[in-house]
């Protein structure tokens, strides 16, 4: 097959079909579950870890194109949960393979957004979840709150409740989360200070029974054992800009997404090892 010889140190999920390595934008969304289920060289898959998996998206698979931008990216979990934008403005741009050769969405930090899944409406308990993103090309936040900059995802809720998961000062800890449930403002942030400006990121953020972390590039900051629940009020996610009104903080992200992994509970440390050492594997991305 083409992908032993063109890349003997990986056999990817993408790359385990050669449909899928010569036409990443083209299959069905059947095909390209077939696939990432069937394909016997495919070494990692994480709709296998410990937590149900209930949005898998990857730019390299399942996008919708609408000339250069996106109009849909499919959930490759299973799920549907897809993520979408009909306002072909706000559409993130569909960029070639740049980051560790494979195709990446681009959000130009002004209106690119996409939605998606109810949040709280999917997850078994509010209480236990773990979001994973890959990115680069991003910019510090102008604060220590997670919501204060560039929102990278969060729920829109309604009133004075709001979950973001967005980006720092560079002295706080980079990337994180926070949850507002009306009253108290809980977040947990990655604690690494030593990441360059827009650096290719593996970020993980999770709640396990309310201690909250984050992780960036498989460095994790301090655990906040005060997180609270999601709010019933978080529910469709929007990617690119996070919660509120478009003209509140946080603003729109400005980078790259090029994996997003929502799970369905906290995943094992173990979990997110394997998790991690993958997705640094696929994207040449040092730990």
């Amino acid at each position: 097959m083409g992908v032993v010889r063109d890349h003997p140190a990986e056999t990817s999920l993408a790359e385990s079909s050669d449909v899928a390595r010569v036409h990443p934008r083209k299959q069905s969304i059947a095909e390209e579950n077939g696939v990432l289920r069937d394909s016997p060289a495919a070494p990692f898959d994480p709709r296998n870890l410990g937590k149900g998996l209930l949005c898998w998206t990857r730019a390299d698979l399942g996008i919708t194109p609408n000339s250069s931008t996106a109009a849909a990216w499919a959930d490759l979990s299973g799920e549907s949960n897809n993520w979408r934008q009909t306002t072909a403005d706000d559409q993130p741009t569909i960029s070639g393979t740049t980051f560790g050769a494979r195709a990446e969405l681009r959000f130009d930090g002004s209106n690119d957004c996409m939605l998606g899944l109810d949040l709280y409406g999917e997850l078994s308990s509010a209480s236990y979840w773990t979001i994973v993103v890959v990115m680069q090309g991003w910019s510090y936040g102008g604060g220590g709150n997670p919501w204060t900059a560039e929102g990278i995802l969060g729920a829109p809720s309604g009133g004075a409740n709001y979950f973001n998961v967005g980006l720092t000062t560079k002295a706080y800890g980079s990337v994180g989360f926070q949850n507002y449930d009306g009253a108290t403002n809980r977040s947990a942030v990655s604690g690494d200070t030593d990441l360059d400006e827009g650096v290719p990121l593996i970020a993980v953020f999770a709640t396990d029974n309310g201690t909250g972390f984050t992780r960036a590039n498989g460095k994790e900051g301090t655990p906040n054992a005060n997180t609270s629940s999601l709010n019933s009020n978080a529910t469709t996610v929007k990617l690119g800009k996070g919660p509120r009104s478009d003209a509140q903080t946080p603003n729109f992200y400005s980078g790259s997404l090029s994996e997003v992994m929502i799970f369905d509970g906290a995943l094992s440390k173990a979990d997110i090892s394997s998790l991690e050492s993958a997705l640094a594997l696929r994207y040449g991305i040092a730990l």
